[in-house]
Parts: C-alpha cells; structure tokens; sequence
C-alpha cells in the first residue's frame, strides 16, 4: 500500500500528523488554543488534506476537512478582531 503512495498521497498524510500535532500542543499546553498558532497549524494541515483529496476524492474526508478550514478560519478572525 506504501509502495502505491503518491506525492499528493504523502502530503495529505503530512497535514494528518500537522492536525494531530496541533491537537498534542494544546492538550500538552506547549501552544496556546486562543491563539493564531494552533489555527494556523490545523488550517494548514485541513489544506493538505484537501489536496491530496483533490486527487483521491472522499466525500465524508472532504466535508470534514471543509470544516476544518472553516474552524480554523473562524478561530483566526476572532482572535484578529480581539487582539
């Protein structure tokens, strides 16, 4: 199965470890969640993702990516307007 990875393959397995280790930072408190850091990290990793479902489409992957970015997104603007 390794052997069949893609690039695009390989960088949506990368925005899955980016996604999990945001989530290892906060609940360890090595980052801040109120902060742009953790947002930008699951934003990016959501974007990975979502390349690499560009290219090996899923629908529910998608959809849960797609909110993802809008989390993130959301989490951004907030801490934009209150800063």
């Amino acid at each position: 199965m390794i052997a069949d990875f893609t690039v695009a393959d390989w960088i949506g397995v990368a925005g899955s470890f980016t996604i999990a280790g945001a989530y290892l930072a906060v609940t360890r408190g090595w980052v801040d969640a109120a902060r742009p850091t953790f947002h930008l990290i699951n934003l990016s990793g959501a974007v990975m993702i979502l390349f690499s479902l560009y290219f090996r489409p899923n629908p529910g992957a998608i959809l849960i990516e797609v909110l993802w970015v809008a989390i993130a997104s959301i989490g951004l603007l907030a801490w934009w307007r209150g800063r």
